[in-house]
């Protein structure tokens, strides 16, 4: 029985000991077995897959497999997400079987529990190029793949298919530093291409239907394979002249509580054998996937054998997709202006209010269209009914047509009017953890998301939290699987730089303070760039 949750698919496979009848879902879109045997009880076990492996998976424990008293309710996921879910604790899977190994490392610092990988692979498939038989270019290396035009390539964050070009250049180079750094170049109008994206880019069978007459992608050999028998299309798969990089497809065990990671564990070894038997393997083979070890799938099928590229230093690797995040993610933020009274005190040519608008106004001309943003100003009680801030633009792309204006313009249009707001104390904690709350709530994962606090004072509301309070909670509700960083800018010395360093670090943002009134242009630009720890 296959259901909807999450943008993912489920399929519940229980298998325990002699299977004596099997009922099929409606249009045979799912498996539900209903079972006896000499059990006394049936564990049940949560095994997020990748989308490729999944059919082939469900297939291997649907098949009369003796998985000895375990149920195991497979969900499909793509890496990526089940990354997060396992960051952020809640709905995380039991088991996993990602499309690479390299994912068990990756989500682990960011984990809530451990994450443990029991199995190196239960099945491997080369990353292809692949396009119209005669147009995919026979190139020399994956360096140069890269920087094939108009490459198809999906999200590196999300999915390890995306990643490993960039992994099989890094590999390539990886004993000489400076062709290391070219790999990053060649990365770039890839990012960039990512960045201006409004939805998430295409993986497997989705970014496959993409490639046009001339277009060229990245995908796997057992991708291809799929796509073309269930399509009767004609692709072309080939690999650069040195070789590929292996996808293999582990069992890792990722329940966040320690009791239930211990026996989801024994489950996993089970889940391991069952795999590994002769039978899976020709489950694996018919789907297109090749055995651990590699070697060339059966009958001539697939690209045959080629030479494997191994990256030895995952520190590379991150330190790759890191750059990757940082060119492809565009800003997201809520600016939060502090219009308290004391934004009347002269500075520079003018106020403090005066400065503080005309930076905004510079940063808000600058940024491209890509970034989304939002406008807040906040002093006490100014919202009404003890409320300290007011929504005065919601956050929005800055391309958004907003009744005949763009955001960009509404956003201006809304700094200049700013001035008039000023009075009152200044409502510094209840603003920032009702912006922290706000950006959180509406996250958008194709994006850094942020929280701007302009103020020139400390907390003069005597209602609000207090300001252990307001770091706890920030800590508390701050969410690996969907990071909001605060990011803080002190208006003059009379700002209150030790709290608003603590606001930013506990969020994993950075604090900025503009001790000249000049200064406050070139930090307020700065702190809209920022990006975080990221």
């Amino acid at each position: 029985m296959r259901t909807a949750r999450d943008g993912r698919s489920t399929r519940v496979v229980a298998v325990v000991g002699a299977v004596v009848v099997v009922v099929l879902a409606a249009a045979g879109v799912g498996v539900v077995r209903a079972l006896t045997g000499g059990c006394d009880t049936v564990e049940q076990y949560s095994l997020a897959v990748a989308p490729s492996i999944e059919p082939a998976v469900s297939s291997v424990l649907s098949e009369n497999a003796d998985t000895h008293c375990y149920e195991f309710t497979v969900d499909t996921a793509e890496p990526g997400d089940v990354a997060g879910l396992l960051g952020k604790g809640i709905d995380a899977p039991d088991l996993w079987i990602p499309d690479a190994r390299w994912w068990a490392s990756r989500a682990a610092p960011t984990a809530a529990g451990p994450v443990q990988m029991i199995a190196g692979a239960v099945a491997s498939t080369p990353a292809v190029l692949v396009g119209p038989p005669g147009a995919v270019p026979e190139v020399s290396s994956w360096r140069a793949a890269l920087a094939i035009p108009d490459l198809v390539l999906g999200n590196p964050l999300r999915t390890g298919v995306a990643a490993a070009p960039i992994r099989a250049a890094l590999a390539e180079t990886q004993d000489d530093p400076v062709a290391v750094g070219t790999v990053r170049t060649a990365m770039v109008p890839l990012a960039q291409k990512e960045s201006i994206r409004t939805e998430e880019a295409p993986s497997g069978a989705d970014l496959l239907a993409t490639i046009g007459a001339d277009g060229i992608g990245v995908a796997t050999e057992q991708q291809v394979l799929a796509f073309t028998t269930a399509n009767e299309s004609a692709l072309e798969a080939r690999v650069p002249d040195n070789g590929s990089i292996l996808l293999e497809y582990p069992v890792v065990v990722t329940s966040p509580v320690p009791d239930r990671h211990h026996r989801a564990t024994d489950a996993a070894r089970v889940l391991i054998e069952v795999l590994g038997t002769e039978k899976a393997l020709d489950v694996f083979h018919d789907h297109g996937f090749r055995g651990p070890d590699g070697e060339p799938l059966p009958d001539g099928r697939g690209i045959g054998g080629v030479p494997l590229l191994s990256l030895r230093d995952e520190a590379m690797a991150e330190e790759a997709l890191g750059a990757w995040s940082l060119m492809a993610l565009p800003i997201r933020t809520l600016v939060a202006i502090d219009v308290s009274g004391s934004m009347r005190f002269p500075a520079g040519d003018g106020t403090r209010m005066d400065l503080t608008v005309r930076a905004a106004l510079a940063g808000n001309a600058m940024f491209p269209d890509s970034v989304s943003a939002g406008l807040w100003a906040f002093s006490q009680d100014l919202g009404g009914d003890g409320q300290d801030y007011l929504e005065l633009v919601p956050i929005r792309r800055y391309d958004t047509d907003v009744d005949g204006r763009t955001q960009r313009e509404v956003m201006a249009a809304q700094a200049e009017k700013v001035p008039g707001l000023v009075g009152g104390g200044t409502g510094l904690y209840d603003t920032t953890l009702a912006a922290f709350r706000a950006v959180q709530q509406s996250y958008d994962p194709r994006a850094v998301n942020s929280v701007i606090v302009l103020t020139d004072g400390a907390n003069e509301d005597p209602d609000s939290i207090t300001e252990a309070q307001l770091l706890e909670i920030l800590a508390r509700e701050q969410d690996p699987a969907r990071p909001v960083i605060v990011v803080t800018i002190g208006i003059t010395e009379d700002a209150d730089a030790q709290t608003l360093a603590e606001i930013s670090r506990v969020t994993g943002g950075s604090s900025y303070v503009a001790r000249d009134p000049a200064d406050i242009a070139n930090v307020f630009v700065n702190a809209l760039a920022d990006r975080g720890e990221r």
